[in-house]
């Protein structure tokens, strides 16, 4: 290793495999976006893991297609033949934004469908309880997900259904990381938030199991639940059809 003798060597050698590195990492994010990662995350039940790789920012382009397209960075909502439809990820202020839209718009809608990958727990749980209070039912639709956050969503309608097809799923919530605060304390607001989440779980008649299935899966993964696995939980009230 002769070349390597001169400092002026090994420091070529460590840049040059700090940029294979670097060339490997990009290859392998562009490789999960381009859709291959997708069939792990989108197979049935019977047929997948019920552990899966969590991508917040994408979609499928259509249902039962490894095909990806990008999930809205907030919430989008529009209505379709007396159904409101919100779509995308939950945003920080996206409950406020809800309460506008619907008092703007006027909906004369029975019912609400989700396709969100989650987000703000904070504002899902908001909007949920919107969602109860406007005596909307809810619905997950075959080729659409409900996914970290989103499942407190899917709690606040009325009547809930996860159509087959439907990808819901839970893992460790994230409420934000505060830097200035000392340990204990973030840990104290951690374990707050961590006690409203279940006051919203009972106060919508979903077990607190829920909540354990999410703390089991880290963030980066998702814990994609069957229908009967929510049927049994009470996040959704009827079978799938």
């Amino acid at each position: 290793m002769r070349w390597l003798s001169s400092p002026q060597s090994a420091i070529q050698a460590v840049l040059l495999s700090q940029i294979l590195l670097a060339g490997f990492i990009i290859a392998a994010d562009l490789w999960q976006s381009s859709g291959k990662a997708a069939p792990g995350l989108f197979a049935p039940p019977a047929e997948g893991p019920s552990i899966r790789p969590y991508r917040p920012d994408l979609r499928p382009a259509e249902p039962g297609t490894p095909a990806m397209r990008p999930m809205p960075k907030a919430l989008e909502f529009s209505l379709t033949d007396g159904t409101i439809d919100i779509s995308g990820q939950i945003a920080e202020g996206d409950a406020d934004r809800f309460l506008q839209w619907l008092d703007q718009t006027q909906p004369t809608a029975s019912q609400v469908s989700l396709d969100s990958s989650g987000g703000s727990v904070s504002d899902a749980l908001a909007i949920g309880r919107t969602i109860r209070s406007s005596g909307y039912d809810t619905v997950v639709k075959a080729g659409a997900v409900c996914m970290s956050a989103c499942p407190y969503l899917l709690a606040g309608g009325v009547q809930r259904q996860a159509v087959e097809g439907a990808v819901v799923g839970v893992h460790q919530h994230y409420f934000g990381q505060n830097t200035i605060l000392p340990a204990f304390m973030a840990i104290r607001d951690l374990q707050r938030a961590q006690a409203g989440v279940m006051d919203y779980l009972t106060e919508m008649g979903v077990d607190l199991r829920l909540m354990s299935l999410g703390l089991r899966t880290p963030p980066e993964e998702i814990n994609v639940l069957t229908s009967g696995q929510m049927q049994d939980l009470g996040l959704t009230t009827s079978s799938p059809s």
